[in-house]
């Protein structure tokens, strides 16, 4: 508890972060994670093999864009800053931690960014959403865009938002949280590079005896493609938010959203 306390703290963080939580989430994330390093070992170590088969068969290796980088425990790092010009990390809360990890910074940057575009519009400082990539779009060098572990992430702040503000909802359309997920798998159409998505898209809460006791779809009902491949990664084993449930996730990859561009998902 005084870890999080001090860790939160001494991150630097935007207000809208802290204002929806995603500071607190990040730190809750990182105690999680070292609680339960060996149970995500597996989850980790498949995200980590996936991008690294992907990149050593790119015929350029000039760029790569990490979207939701977070912890940087599901990429191959290292792999990346060896075989990139330049890697870059995008997420809105970097931690000291994650930042002390990554030192020295060789041809390997930053960038704090709001990837759902909308929490400006949310709080009502803006007009609408913002197009939160669209420099990262725009650039011709970039050869490898990462969607880690983000898609899921992206809808949960809105959704908890519209619930606590019941006021400022009533101006904005229901179906935000979905619109987030959709949004941003528009946005990775948008890349003229290599994509790869890889995303946590079902909760199941399981009892010791294995009956299932309840499911939930983490992209609010938004249809995906086929994906390549999936696993199960078990978030919170018995004891962890429970004694008697465990919830497991399943993960999914596509290996090239390229197949999907142009409203394929």
């Amino acid at each position: 508890m005084l870890a999080e306390l001090a860790l939160r703290a001494l991150t630097p963080a935007a207000p809208l972060a802290r204002r929806f939580g995603l500071l607190q989430e990040s730190v809750a994330l990182w105690s999680r994670g070292y609680r339960q390093r060996k149970a995500w070992a597996g989850h980790h170590a498949r995200c980590r093999k996936l991008v690294a088969d992907i990149a050593a068969g790119l015929p350029r290796r000039r760029k790569a864009v990490i979207l939701g980088s977070g912890l940087v425990r599901d990429v191959p790092l290292t792999a990346l800053r060896e075989s990139f010009d330049e890697v870059v990390l995008v997420d809105i809360v970097h931690l000291p931690l994650v930042r002390l990890r990554l030192w020295p910074r060789r041809n390997l940057r930053l960038l704090t960014r709001d990837l759902t575009g909308a929490m400006a519009w949310l709080a009502g400082e803006a007009q609408a959403r913002a197009d939160p990539l669209a420099d990262l779009i725009a650039d011709e060098a970039v050869d490898l865009v990462v969607s880690a572990n983000l898609l899921s992430q992206l809808a949960w702040p809105v959704a908890d938002w519209l619930e606590d503000h019941p006021e400022r909802a009533a101006a904005l359309p229901a179906d935000l949280p979905a619109r987030c997920i959709a949004w941003h798998l528009e946005d990775l159409s948008r890349f003229k590079g290599h994509v790869c998505l890889i995303s946590d898209v079902e909760m199941v809460e399981r009892e010791r005896d294995g009956a299932i006791h309840d499911r939930l779809d983490l992209m609010y009902g938004v249809k995906l493609p086929p994906e390549d491949e999936s696993w199960p990664w078990p978030v919170a084993p018995f004891g962890e938010a429970a004694r008697d449930r465990e919830f497991v996730h399943r993960v999914c990859a596509w290996r090239e959203w390229r197949e999907w561009r142009g409203g394929g998902a």
